[in-house]
């Protein structure tokens, strides 16, 4: 069934009987819920009596009737419209099924709609062009049927008391507690400090320079996440500056540990009996491992969009936890109505923030973790510069404020500088992972927010260290690590040591 007139009465009469009841259901109910294929006197009179609700207007069946009448409208069949007005409010019909009947009302819209999409998605097949791809068939339809699907609010959503379900909700995470919430990743300071970075319906953004390696350390933090997790499925977006077989080389190299170049060229099998057990080890070790790639490059954003439904839905099911990695946030996807390029980045991200937190949900809980991330402005160079010339906050994230306003963790990653890694130990890596922003924190939150007393009195905010060499990468500690390993060796720290890391 796809239109109800005896649905569409029952809920006029309700309206009429009972006018407080119109804001629970104005949120969404409108004209478009009343079918009139053949007659408009039931969108008619909705409409006329809505616009008296709104604006505060007492009505009864005669005044209703009156301004019905006044707008000088010829019905089917002639009907007479104080009669049927007044025949309407002779129904009976409680308050809540005021509620209830509009419900009803929204769930056969939602069909008439689809129904009326299948239509249109059969037309638009029989029109495309016979050298249409694949992609996009598929587009097209999933184009037309999610303008439909998952975008309908029925009334259950209003203002809710915060503390009326504290007790249940607070019991029953005690009831089943855990270690972290979240996707916990391989690094164990970053864990303590900050907990999950892949935490279901956020997204964690890694801000560098060009060449420091964000597609390194992305791509290395999902798979080794994905390995701990139970094989979490990984969906990973390439804007299109990286071919399948480049990610192939680069993942191979960081887990059998030989170079790029030996895999690169298939000399690897001349290079030693050594060489060649490392690289068929690696067979092993990616068997089980569920990484799929996806080149986006001249994709527009409602085309991702619809790329992600369709894999989360078909490849790893209704309820089910999935990583999507993005590589990276940039500005050459389209622009609608002259947009600027920050306010099409800033779409995006929005645009994919609502699909992981309040579409792909079960039970009213997020099961996608998304991580990103985007390039820094010429502000975040540091080659050629010394430490106090860096700049080490969020002034260095390009294009958009609403990148840093979406995500729940916002990272800076980049490599030390040549003055940094004189004056530090050995064995504490070759960049620096700076957190920007939090939206959570660890188990050890006073080490991640207070600031690190140095051994000259100095105070500085804490970071990571992490070692980054042929695509694998290996976290160092923090600053704390470091300044205590000094004191075990009794080594001093120079006096001109930078505080380049700011106060948040």
């Amino acid at each position: 069934m796809v239109y109800s007139y005896e649905l569409e009465q029952h809920l006029i009469a309700g309206l009429i009987k009972y006018p407080e009841s119109y804001p629970l259901i104005a949120a969404f109910i409108d004209q478009n819920d009343f079918f009139d294929k053949n007659t408009i006197v039931n969108r008619t009179v909705f409409c006329v009596l809505r616009q008296a609700l709104e604006a505060g207007d007492a009505l009864d069946e005669v005044l209703l009737a009156q301004r019905v009448q006044s707008l000088n409208i010829s019905f089917e069949d002639n009907i007479n419209i104080a009669d049927y007005i007044k025949g309407l409010s002779m129904r009976q019909i409680s308050k809540d099924g005021v509620v209830k009947a509009a419900q009803e009302l929204k769930k056969i819209t939602v069909r008439r709609e689809i129904h009326d999409s299948s239509i249109e998605v059969a037309k638009n097949m029989k029109s495309l062009a016979s050298s249409a791809t694949f992609d996009d068939i598929v587009s097209e339809a999933d184009k037309i049927y999610n303008d439909k699907v998952n975008l309908y609010e029925i009334g259950s959503n209003k203002p809710e008391n915060l503390f009326d379900d504290m007790e249940d909700f607070i019991e029953e995470r005690g009831n089943n507690p855990v270690d972290q919430f979240g996707l916990m990743g391989p690094h164990e300071r970053v864990n303590e400090l900050y907990g999950s970075l892949l935490r279901p319906g956020n997204i964690t953004v890694v801000v560098a320079r060009a060449g420091v390696g964000k597609t390194q350390f992305c791509m290395d933090f999902c798979t080794k996440v994905s390995s701990i997790n139970n094989n979490v499925p990984i969906l990973h977006f390439d804007n299109g500056e990286m071919s399948k077989e480049e990610l192939i080389v680069r993942q191979c190299s960081a887990l059998s540990g030989v170079p790029m170049h030996l895999l690169e060229t298939g000399r690897w099998r001349q290079a030693g009996q050594e060489v060649i057990d490392k690289v068929r080890s690696t067979w092993k070790k990616v068997k089980d491992f569920k990484f799929y790639y996806y080149n986006v490059a001249g994709h527009s954003i409602e085309s991702m969009l619809n790329i992600i439904r369709r894999f989360y839905y078909s490849e790893v099911g209704r309820g089910n936890p999935m990583i999507f990695s993005f590589d990276y946030i940039k500005t050459t996807y389209e622009r609608q109505n002259g947009a600027s390029s920050w306010e099409t980045v800033g779409r995006m991200v929005d645009k994919f923030k609502q699909l992981i937190q309040k579409e792909l949900c079960f039970n009213g809980a997020p099961t996608v973790a998304m991580l990103t991330s985007v390039q820094s402005n010429r502000l975040g160079i540091t080659n050629n510069r010394s430490s106090d010339n860096v700049v080490d906050d969020e002034s260095i994230v390009s294009l958009s404020d609403q990148i840093t306003q979406f995500c729940s963790h916002l990272f800076l990653l980049r490599q030390k500088t040549m003055d940094e890694i004189q004056e530090e130990p050995d064995g504490f890596g070759t960049h620096k992972l700076i957190c920007l922003k939090y939206r959570w924190l660890g188990q050890d939150v006073h080490r991640a927010l207070q600031p690190v007393e140095m051994p000259d009195g100095s105070k500085r905010k804490n970071y990571l260290n992490l070692h980054m060499e042929n695509f694998s990468i290996q976290e160092k500690g923090d600053l704390v690590d470091m300044i205590e390993h000094m004191d075990s060796e009794g080594v001093g720290i120079l006096e001109d040591m930078r505080d380049e890391v700011p106060n948040l």
